[in-house]
């Protein structure tokens, strides 16, 4: 099966619609979602994308191919830099933030796409593919935010941040993925909806 097709398999639309309608998200939607609860997902979010980027910086070195190693460029130019202003909007220090601080999820999602980034460029991005899509689909599905998590939703809704879902989209496109390759598409998305469910408690 190709990724346009497994995307809309219903077992990935299962996942993606209880990622959307999950506590977390909902309440960032209605603006009654706790501080606490967001500086929590900022941690969480703080140590993941540290290992993002890691696992990154390893599948550009290891594809052969221009057009990927450009895609790890462009992640690392926009995100760090959004996710460093909501770490001062919400008074976290990020120097303060150890990697002990991770939730068995984080813990656990950050070794999935570093065991993968080390396997083959298409399987390393299969592994981080998961989170740049579901937080453009989130946005997308939630047209209205409140006014006070609206800076969170325009982000992940912005043409920028679609630009580099699309690249993902072209570059991975024409494989056809195996059962493994499923999996690992799959698990990442399952590891997504953990990671809300984490930060809701």
């Amino acid at each position: 099966m190709y990724l346009r097709s497994y995307l809309n398999s219903d077992e990935v639309m299962t996942i993606i619609d209880s990622i959307v309608h999950s506590d977390f998200v909902q309440a960032m939607k209605d603006g009654t979602l706790e501080d606490d609860k967001f500086r929590y997902y900022l941690t969480q979010d703080h140590i993941y994308l540290k290992y993002y980027k890691e696992a990154g910086t390893t599948v550009g070195e290891l594809s052969p191919k221009e057009t990927v190693k450009q895609l790890y460029m462009e992640i690392g130019s926009e995100e760090p830099v959004f996710h460093t202003t909501m770490l001062e909007r919400f008074n976290v220090n990020g120097n303060n933030i150890k990697d002990s601080d991770a939730n068995y999820t984080t813990y656990s999602y950050i070794n999935h796409l570093i065991r993968w980034s080390k396997d083959s460029d298409v399987n390393g991005m299969l592994s981080m593919f998961p989170c740049q899509w579901s937080y453009g689909y989130i946005a997308e599905a939630i047209p209205a935010p409140s006014e006070k998590f609206k800076f969170w939703f325009d982000f992940y809704h912005s043409q920028v941040y679609r630009s580099i879902t699309d690249k993902y989209i072209e570059i991975l496109g024409n494989v056809e993925l195996s059962e493994n390759q499923e999996q690992i598409l799959r698990f990442g998305l399952e590891y997504e909806l953990n990671y809300w469910y984490e930060c809701y408690k």
